[in-house]
């Protein structure tokens, strides 16, 4: 591998070796293994974390996310670490989360923050009601004396605030806005730690006292701790990015604390600074400066993808949730169209992009029919195949090879409508 380096400045870390570790880092450099209770929470300790969303258009994102490295991935496998081992939690990291459990002692500082912030915030304190702190008593002590209890076990007066779209709800069609007063101090306890997620019904919370669930809370790690640790564990995963995207890893620091920390972990010797290429976004723009780990080149040229496994990603795939970064890396242009009017779609409602090897090569507008048992895909894009390598042909066979795989995940028959777009 070829390295360059800026006029008086660090070296360039070349755009192929940073998809090489990105993609690394996201468990996606290899076949996918067969699915085990062992090899699920093995997956989700190595990505750290997987975002969970309501949205159950094919599948919910958490569970897409594991389908896409693991065959014969049956949800109740994570289940089984979410409701029984306790090897991972539910929470926030940039998003709702399945969360390893060893790392809980970090998110001592969100509860902190989040209780801070949410009894100042005139949204929630609107949606606890008049007497938010007499709402909140009531519902911890219910918890304390009946054990876990799900939003619909609480009473619901009359309806607060608007909901404008029953999809991204839960129990009973009910958007995240429309929270009576007793979901709102659930919320609020969740969110500061007092309260875990015991369960799911469905997709429907159940929450209960978080000693029940996972023990006491451990004790706060210092501040910078919490900036060394997030700092690491986000270079450890993406393996070069820039202070900000390393801060927005698991969004429990700054950029200002990420790009201070980083400064100082490279001069002593501990990641390496760097400018990152970016010549696939189309702008030609200089390189970011950037901070990877310190042996980068030894492991950028050690990573082989040699595994061309078509597979769909989701929206939230670790590997598509950052926009600008998949552009630079990948020339790939995505944007998450469900929350986009209709008429101004460009691709569809849930479109997932199509991985082969190191290429993003096309990319489908699909659903799942439960009431047909089918997997249906209403249309395909294929990338320039100038870009990808890949003829036409070729790169629809293995779009279609990545639908059949998912389909036989979820356990569907592919209903394979779509023609080149």
């Amino acid at each position: 591998m070829t390295v360059r380096r800026s006029t008086d400045g660090p070296e360039i870390l070349p755009a192929a070796a940073a998809r090489r570790l990105l993609l690394a880092g996201c468990a996606l450099d290899r076949a996918p293994a067969r699915a085990t209770k062992a090899r699920v929470i093995a997956l989700v300790r190595e990505l750290g974390f997987v975002q969970v969303d309501s949205i159950n258009s094919v599948e919910r994102a958490h569970h897409l996310i594991l389908h896409a490295r693991l065959d014969g991935y049956q949800p109740a496998q994570l289940t089984h670490h979410t409701e029984t081992s306790r090897h991972a939690f539910e929470h926030w990291t940039h998003d709702a989360s399945v969360i390893r459990s060893d790392w809980l002692p970090w998110w001592t500082h969100r509860f902190e923050r989040s209780r801070a912030r949410l009894t100042q915030s005139a949204w929630m304190r609107e949606r606890l009601g008049r007497n938010w702190k007499k709402t909140i008593a009531e519902v911890r002590r219910a918890l304390e004396s009946r054990g876990p209890l799900a939003t619909r076990e609480f009473p619901r007066p009359a309806r607060v605030g608007k909901s404008e779209d029953a999809s991204k709800g839960e129990a009973g069609g009910k958007g995240w806005w429309d929270w009576s007063p007793h979901k709102a101090a659930l919320e609020f306890l969740w969110r500061s730690g007092e309260v875990a997620i015991h369960s799911r019904r469905g997709f429907e919370k159940v929450y209960d006292i978080a000693d029940r669930v996972h023990g006491p809370l451990p004790e706060q790690p210092a501040r910078e701790e919490l900036i060394a640790w997030a700092c690491r564990a986000a270079i450890e995963r993406l393996g070069a990015a820039t202070p900000r995207e390393i801060a927005h890893f698991v969004w429990a620091v700054t950029p200002a604390e990420a790009n201070a920390w980083c400064a100082k972990a490279a001069k002593q010797g501990e990641i390496a600074q760097v400018a990152l290429e970016r010549p696939l976004d189309g702008t030609g723009r200089a390189p970011r400066p950037g901070f990877a780990r310190l042996d980068w080149k030894r492991a950028a040229s050690a990573i082989e993808i040699d595994d061309d496994t078509p597979r769909l990603l989701a929206p939230f795939d670790p590997l598509i949730r950052e926009r600008a970064r998949l552009a630079e890396l990948f020339g790939f242009g995505y944007r998450f169209e469900a929350f986009v009017p209709a008429a101004k779609r460009v691709h569809g409602y849930y479109t997932m992009p199509v991985l082969v090897g190191e290429r993003l090569v096309a990319r489908v507008d699909l659903a799942s029919d439960r009431d047909a048992g089918t997997l249906r895909v209403d249309r395909a894009w294929l990338e320039d195949r100038t870009a990808t390598g890949h003829p036409a042909k070729r790169t629809m066979r293995a779009t279609r090879l990545a639908c059949e795989r998912l389909a036989n995940q979820l356990g569907a028959k592919l209903d394979f409508r779509a023609a080149e777009s």
